[in-house]
This record gives C-alpha cells, structure tokens and sequence, in this order.
C-alpha cells in the first residue's frame, strides 16, 4: 500500500538527561506537555498494515517539523524553533542550549527520525512508484498564545494542511467532501497549513503525496486532563475510513 502515516507530535517522553534544562515547575511541565502534545495520536490514526513513522520524544525537547536552520523557521522568531525556548503561554521553557547540546540533540533524534521518513518514501516509490505521506496530526479547539491568532473562537473541528506541489486537488476535494458528509465542520489550511514532504522530495517528485490531518483535540479527548473520551473510537473509525479512501485515489 502507498501509504506512510507520519506521526511527530505524540509523544510525552522527555529523556531524563534533558529535564533539568526546563525551566517550569514538574506540575507546569506536565500541563505544558498535554498543552502542546497531539495526544493518542499513534492511537487514533489506525490502518492495517500501514508502516508508521513516530517520532520518540515530545516536541518540547525537539520538533521534527520544524527546519533544522532557525534561519529558514519562521517560528524561530517566536521562540519555538527546532528546539524550543518558549511555553505555549510565552513564557521561558528552558535554559538557553549551548551548540554542543543543540547538536547532540538534532544528531540523536532530528536527523535520524528524517532520515527513517525519507527511506519510508524512497521504499514506497521502488515497490509502488508512489507514495502518499499522511500528516498526522491534532489541534487545540482554541488557540493557544503561543500562535499570536487574533481570534479566540472555537475553531472547525476538521483542519486539512495541503501543500500546492505535493496535495493533489482530487485528495483535497475528496477528503473534504468526506468529512463534511460525516457531519464534521471543515476547513482546508486553517488554522494550520502545509503537509510535510521529505526534503530530498521536496518540490521535485509529484510521485510523492502529502495531506496533512488535523483534528479537534476536544473531539477525542479532554483537553485539560489528556484522556480519551467516549468519542475517540468514532473519530478514530472516520479517520480510518478516510485513509482507505485516499488510498483507492492513489492506487
């Protein structure tokens, strides 16, 4: 099958040797945690025998969707490059990262982790001549402040990423159509765009697909606690169903 479920955002786990850089008090770094963590996302994008690529630690030590450059990441300029320095609430994370930490970190974990995703991708294209990279992904029903949005309003409860090279118009219309037939409300690249694409791929191989999935955290989970609610096995069922769809778009 053509699909590639990539999974950044899931993870809790700081590695011990990094938790005394945090700055925030144990109970600040747990809520923090559940604040910026895609929580059960490993969990809720379930398909059969689809190879997934899952990134081992929380996002607060180091973001495989950031660029590894501050210079090319516009989140930098707020604090939460590749390895962030801020809270969502804008408040100090950590200690400032010399360069022989910042490397070990991106050797340990960035590069590998990309590197995985690329040979998922470059396998696909040898055994299928096609790949398509589902973006997996969930999102707070408001903003946090950590996002500088002018809006405070309860947000779609489907978000789709598109990127204009690698998401074809038939997988955007397609999934759209889905979710609002299931009854979800929906919208396409807001409040967050893109869909991640391996940069040896990267506006070169229209081989290579890429969606970006964004769900409604409150959907599937209690916000405020991190736990599943009743809901999640529906959610999870659609989210299946979608992929199956996508797949027969790409097959």
């Amino acid at each position: 099958m053509p699909l590639v479920l990539h999974i950044p955002h899931d993870s809790t786990v700081i590695p011990e040797k990094y938790v005394n850089d945090f700055l925030l008090s144990e109970n600040e770094l747990s809520q923090e945690i559940i604040s910026m963590t895609d929580m059960h996302t490993n969990d809720l994008y379930e398909h059969d025998d689809v190879e997934k690529i899952i990134f081992p630690i929380s996002r607060l030590v180091c973001d495989p969707e950031r660029f590894d450059d501050d210079s090319q990441e516009i989140m930098a300029e707020r604090g939460m490059g590749v390895l962030y320095e801020i809270t969502s609430q804008l408040k100090p994370l950590r200690s400032k990262l010399d360069k022989s930490k910042r490397h070990e970190i991106l050797n340990s974990y960035y590069y590998p982790h990309h590197q995985k995703l690329t040979n998922a991708v470059e396998n696909k294209l040898q055994d299928e001549g096609k790949c398509l990279i589902i973006d997996c992904h969930s999102f707070p029903s408001r903003a946090l402040p950590y996002e500088l949005s002018d809006k405070d309003d309860l947000r779609a409860e489907i978000c789709i990423g598109t990127d204009s090279f690698h998401t074809p118009e038939n997988i955007k219309k397609q999934l759209f159509e889905f979710f609002k037939n299931k009854g979800y409300s929906v919208s396409i690249d807001d409040p967050f765009a893109g869909a991640l694409v391996p940069m040896k791929y990267y506006r070169v191989d229209k081989n290579v697909k890429s969606v970006m999935y964004e769900i409604r955290r409150d959907l599937y989970m209690n916000e405020t606690t991190g736990e599943k609610n009743h809901n999640f096995s529906n959610i999870q069922k659609d989210i299946t169903e979608s992929m199956k769809l996508l797949e027969s778009l790409v097959i």
